[in-house]
């Protein structure tokens, strides 16, 4: 983010994060899939890290911070679940810092929250049947509003049909798809499935998934795919303009220059300016 603001000449009001962030208190409490995937995959234990940050990587994430907003997210199917509502309930906040230096704040789901000057609502979790289901408070809450009273919708899962796994089984969550056709939102950003999706139209609404931010190293999946250097992915961000409503994918080629394996994030800050 911070040289997304450099290289674009632009200033971020907000960053907001659409899941599956990985976000446990310990390796301890990750779920196998978690466990998993982080074998072939360093990225996955960056949060780990920032819960107990070495000088060196706190003081690069203060520099951060003082130069872009703190991270918003929503909850993926892979985080501690349980500890991220003792968090809530232990605030009595709709968003609550997860770390220690407040670099990530989890939003709750079914919260609709303003964010310069946008009215953003958070659903977090994906419908697999006989695996997870939304929040069904939060969900129901969200269906109660009236239409048009939401400028933006962030989701983990992405509405039904909006793609087919490798097996051309049909992806995406039937109950977003009705949550989209009755809160008919300007713009829904959702995540989850690994590869940018949209633009995607639901009347009133336009509907894009990101890719995942940096792939695995290796894959057993997609052996074609490996990412050794832990660069972005492109499609895996995305800007979006207050002003004009315009939403774009980025895929700069600075991207490249951004690798997990050797990024020091307090040189990256001070080489900014």
């Amino acid at each position: 983010m911070v040289l997304l603001q450099e290289r674009r000449g632009i200033r971020l009001d907000a960053v907001i994060q659409v899941g599956d962030l990985g976000a446990y208190p310990t390796v301890e409490r990750y779920d196998e899939s978690s466990r998993r995937f982080g074998r072939d995959h360093p990225a996955q234990g960056d949060f780990i890290r920032l819960l107990d940050p070495s000088p060196s990587f706190a003081e690069g994430v203060r520099l951060a911070l003082g130069l872009v907003p703190p991270v918003l997210f929503v909850s993926g199917n892979h985080e501690d679940h349980e500890w991220l509502a003792s968090l809530h309930e232990a605030s009595g906040t709709e968003v609550v810092p997860v770390d220690p230096l407040g670099a990530y704040r989890h939003v709750a789901c079914g919260s609709v929250v303003e964010i310069a000057g946008q009215r953003v609502a958070f659903l977090g979790l994906i419908e697999v049947e006989g695996r997870m289901d939304l929040d069904e408070y939060a969900y129901a809450l969200l269906m109660g509003a009236e239409p048009g009273s939401v400028d933006i919708l962030v989701t983990h899962d992405g509405p039904y049909g909006m793609s087919r796994d490798f097996s051309g089984s049909v992806q995406g969550s039937a109950k977003l798809t009705r949550l989209l056709e009755r809160l008919q939102p300007p713009l829904h950003v959702s995540g989850h499935y690994h590869h940018p999706n949209g633009p995607r139209v639901y009347g009133r609404t336009t509907s894009y998934a990101l890719a995942q931010l940096v792939r695995p190293k290796v894959t057993r999946w997609e052996p074609a795919s490996t990412n050794p250097g832990q660069r972005v992915t492109d499609g895996s961000l995305g800007l979006y303009d207050t002003e004009t409503g315009d939403f774009t994918y980025l895929d700069d080629e600075w991207l490249a220059e951004v690798r997990g394996d050797t990024l020091d994030l307090a040189a990256l800050v001070t080489a900014t300016g």
